[in-house]
């Protein structure tokens, strides 16, 4: 899902809930629908996945897109020593 499909899902009131979630040193969207199925915020052009190296970054463009409440997985972070 890119960020002009998760704004118009936030708009129709189609998104259950909003994970973001740590994936080694780096943060991933996970976004839960209410038709049960869930989806990556993917880069712009591609499919992958987008990263945010700064959590506050993922967080402001979550923000811009209309969502109001995140979820946050630190489980698997990992982050990188200060040099």
């Amino acid at each position: 899902m890119n960020l002009e499909q998760l704004r118009a899902a936030v708009d129709s009131g189609g998104v259950e809930g909003v994970t973001l979630r740590a994936q080694g040193d780096c943060f991933v969207v996970r976004i839960a629908t209410k038709s049960g199925q869930d989806h990556m915020l993917a880069r712009v052009r591609g499919p992958q996945p987008r990263s945010f190296v700064n959590p506050r970054s993922g967080l402001g463009m979550l923000r811009q897109a209309g969502v109001v409440s995140v979820n946050v997985d630190l489980t698997e972070w990992q982050p990188l020593p200060k040099k």
